[in-house]
């Protein structure tokens, strides 16, 4: 662990064989994330780390990685959110291993309505007082709930 220079990670592609070096990773980070998107089940703890200073720089490390892991689910919570205003807010829910009101604050804190179906009719309204008919108007209703 004493040796810094030579931490690093490689994430490559079956398809296209292309690689990414990530470098300053610690090593018990690296196998603690692989282990988590491969889905193993037996978690465990650090093997490289031994004294406090590793420890406490894997510690860091690992909360820097959550956070952002966090802030990106949030923004494909959003997302996927987005992609209709049908979107089935259940299955972004059990996705993000989430409950409801969570997955409501979430949305609420990105601008998205809580409750699409009062969202949509406000959007309807909005196009009939603009004049729009037909699919203009169900489509000013979509691109205002989507947004």
């Amino acid at each position: 662990m004493k040796d810094k220079k030579n931490w690093y990670a490689e994430f490559g592609s079956a398809s296209n064989k292309r690689e990414d070096a990530v470098f300053d990773v610690h090593p018990d980070v690296a196998t603690a994330f692989a282990d988590a998107i491969r889905n193993q089940a037996n978690v465990q703890g650090p093997h490289h780390a031994q004294d406090f200073d590793d420890l406490t720089a894997t510690i860091a490390q690992t909360s820097r990685l959550i956070q952002h892991l966090e802030a990106f689910r949030e923004l494909a919570i959003v997302a996927a959110d987005r992609t209709s205003p049908h979107a089935d807010r259940k299955a972004i829910a059990i996705a993000a291993a989430m409950p409801p009101s969570r997955l409501y604050r979430v949305l609420e804190k990105h601008g998205r309505p809580k409750n699409r179906s009062k969202a949509y009719d406000e959007a309807v309204h909005e196009a009939l007082d603009k004049g729009l008919k037909g699919d203009e108007m169900w489509d000013h209703a979509n691109r205002t709930t989507e947004q």
